[in-house]
């Protein structure tokens, strides 16, 4: 079995070297693609321009956080009324334009704060290999899109308020299957 199907790399990646680097595996990785699309004309270009070298964290491995050397090519537009002369190769979804961490241990982060929240969703990340800090989560959180329901299924008011510790009302609406409290 080839290391880049075990990794769950994208098809067009492979991986050239890996080595441990303290807490942390760092795995080289190098982009196989023939060609690229240029983002604002669309035309697909083979001509490499140069290369560089992009510093990615990605999902633990084994316990240990995994930080990837990505080398990723520049290549040169070939449409003469494209603005963009020179650009670098896109390899989504597997990483945005200029993120310093993979789709998926963005995801990962992102379901580790809805299920906990920002302190514990830390705790949590970081027994598991991943390095984020609550703010972070929170911002994972909050990027997510608003669930906006048509009509409320089910609506429930707690009057006790945390048995009594606070005096005010708790309403619960269950209508996007979250259980998000409303105080009052």
């Amino acid at each position: 079995m080839e290391v880049s199907s075990l990794l769950s790399l994208p098809e067009g990646l492979h991986v050239k070297w890996i080595e441990p680097q303290g807490a942390d595996l760092s795995i080289g990785v190098v982009s196989l693609l023939p060609s690229s699309c240029c983002p604002l004309c669309s035309q697909a270009s083979s001509q490499v321009h140069s290369q560089y070298q992009r510093t990615l964290r990605d999902v633990p491995c084994g316990g240990r956080p995994v930080v990837l050397r990505l080398s990723v090519r520049k290549f040169f537009c070939r449409n003469p009324d494209c603005s963009r002369k020179i650009f670098t190769e896109r390899l989504p979804p597997f990483v945005q334009p200029y993120a310093q961490v993979t789709t998926r241990l963005f995801e990962a982060v992102q379901a580790i704060g809805l299920a906990t929240s920002g302190e514990l969703g830390t705790r949590l990340a970081g027994r598991i290999g991943m390095h984020t800090s609550p703010t972070t989560i929170l911002r994972r959180i909050m990027a997510l899109a608003p669930c906006f329901a048509s009509q409320v299924s089910c609506l429930g008011i707690d009057d006790w308020g945390r048995l009594g510790i606070s005096p005010r009302a708790q309403v619960w609406n269950d209508s996007c299957g979250l259980n998000h409290p409303h105080h009052y």
